[in-house]
């Protein structure tokens, strides 16, 4: 199959923002500074054209500079996240119904998607969970993007999404679907994920984190648009088919919650 193209052509290398936003995701917790010669190296620009997309993101405060020909991070991406936090309706329908929940040593995570990245935007319960007399951190943790192929959140989103972005996805990723044992052609991808659409619900086991396992559910309008995804994390010795079928459930009553709070912040 021909490798399709992307929807939207605004955040293509070839155009103007598109070419700025790749510099911007050269920042990662491995590389916090970028430098001028790294922008040059990576993304094969000129070094005069490497010197004006960091400038307009100085400008627009996204980045700043550390140094001569030395840039990190800048406060509008501080302000922006903020910003989010008090607007985002789906943020703001997840801590309305997630935070009074009590957790047990388990934790609720919410999750969003942009490009093919699953991202933590709210989690309620503890970072820590015991299992096995040991104390494992959740590495699913706020903030951070995972694929769409691997962990229950992500899997929970997969098989929701419209059919030409579904199949989209798929012409994109093919090797990393295959690898994630989804599917080796578009037919077997196609009733992968059609067997989870019937189950309601994903799992995963020591995917993410090892020792723990996540229960995900989608999370749809009342109108049957994907929004989001939901999953709890527990310890993986504490998981069993017949709870594995009720943290599914309660976790059902939950997104529907989260969705009619969703659509309720967006009318404000």
């Amino acid at each position: 199959m021909k490798r399709a193209k992307t929807s939207s052509t605004a955040s293509e290398p070839g155009t103007s923002l598109g070419r700025a936003l790749a510099v911007l995701e050269l920042f990662t917790l491995g590389r916090p500074v970028v430098t001028v010669d790294y922008v040059t190296e990576v993304l094969r620009y000129t070094r005069s054209t490497a010197y004006r997309y960091l400038q307009e993101l100085c400008n627009a405060g996204f980045i700043t500079q550390a140094a001569p020909a030395v840039y990190s991070l800048g406060p509008r991406i501080i302000e922006l996240e903020r910003l989010m936090a008090l607007t985002d309706p789906l943020y703001r329908a997840g801590q309305e119904v997630l935070a009074p929940e009590p957790q047990s040593n388990t934790a609720l995570l919410l999750h969003n998607l942009y490009e093919d990245k699953v991202l933590c935007i709210y989690k309620a319960g503890p970072d820590v969970l015991e299992c096995g007399g040991q104390r494992i951190t959740i590495r699913r943790a706020r903030g951070i993007p995972f694929p769409l192929f691997h962990g229950a959140a992500s899997l929970a989103l997969l098989p929701w999404l419209p059919s030409n972005r579904g199949l989209q996805t798929y012409l994109q990723n093919t090797a990393a679907i295959a690898r994630a044992g989804l599917g080796d052609d578009w037919e077997s991808f196609r009733r992968t994920m059609a067997a989870v659409r019937r189950t309601g619900y994903a799992t995963s086991h020591g995917t993410i984190t090892p020792l723990l396992s996540g229960v995900a559910v989608p999370i749809l309008s009342p109108s049957g648009r994907l929004l989001g995804s939901l999953a709890r994390t527990v310890p993986t010795e504490s998981l069993n088919p017949d709870n594995e079928v009720g943290h599914a459930r309660s976790l059902n009553v939950l997104a529907q919650r989260v969705a009619q709070a969703c659509v309720n912040a967006s009318a404000r």
